[in-house]
């Protein structure tokens, strides 16, 4: 593994690179202290509050429309958990800032025998392997070896293909 990246050093490797940026999220649940309102709220029945979300809707827009590209994988897990639900319904928002996002069920991550460890992978040149505990995002762990880097541009490879767009999970 390379460096440890929190921090400022987290938030400059998901807006610095060059190309591209790719999310494997495999996690049913995410606990992220300033996600708990606004799940709550969704939760309960109400509108939840997207104001977390902003900062983050801004970059992506910044970066996409400078030519550089956003995606992701979800893995959706069968019943959809709480956080799935919520996670599904801010989704549109991410996909209308120029996000390019695709849904994997879980039978099929694991029919695919692909990890269920969360990373980034920068421009095909670095991965960011992610680590969480009960409070939410800990760390990640920079990869930057070609052997290992290579073995995360496989498993992106086959998750995209196999993924359904967003927009096409959505209206099923």
């Amino acid at each position: 593994m390379g460096d440890r990246l929190t921090g400022d050093d987290w938030a400059k490797a998901l807006h610095s690179f060059q190309t591209s940026a790719f999310r494997w999220e495999a996690q049913g649940t995410y606990r992220e202290p300033y996600e708990q309102e606004p799940l709550r709220q969704f939760l309960t029945g109400a509108d939840p509050d997207t104001a977390f979300l902003q900062g983050w809707l801004d970059d992506v827009r910044r970066a996409t429309d400078a030519g550089r590209r956003y995606s992701r994988v979800r893995v959706l897990t069968d019943p959809l958990t709480d956080y799935l639900r919520f996670e599904l319904s801010l989704t549109p928002l991410n996909a209308a800032a120029g996000e390019d996002i695709r849904v994997l069920p879980a039978a099929r991550q694991r029919a695919l025998a692909v990890p269920d460890t969360d990373f980034w992978l920068f421009d095909d040149e670095w991965a960011a392997v992610m680590h969480f505990g009960d409070a939410g995002f800990l760390y990640a762990d920079a990869v930057t070896e070609p052997a290992r880097v290579a073995e995360f541009l496989e498993i992106r490879e086959l998750v995209w293909q196999d993924a359904v767009p967003f927009e096409e999970y959505a209206v099923t």
